[in-house]
């Protein structure tokens, strides 16, 4: 069986980025810290930092035209 960690690419990251962003789409503006609580709990051996993960989840959001809550409760 292949581990978890190295099977896991900034790809699948971003999908679950999208896909929140999606479940979400409603709301004009998305915190990185939820965000990042949503990715930890669908990949908890997740070994990008919260940083790195703040800046994919601020890219997407920007992209896809969310205003950005920087929040600095670690989740």
């Amino acid at each position: 069986m292949t581990d978890v960690v190295s099977t896991l690419t900034s790809s699948d990251v971003r999908q679950t980025i999208i896909r929140y962003l999606l479940d979400n789409v409603e709301n004009p503006s998305v915190s990185i810290t939820e965000v990042i609580r949503a990715v930890r709990e669908r990949f908890p051996l997740c070994e990008l930092t919260d940083w790195e993960l703040g800046d994919y989840i601020a890219r997407a959001a920007i992209d896809a035209g969310f205003a950005v809550e920087f929040d600095a409760e670690v989740p």
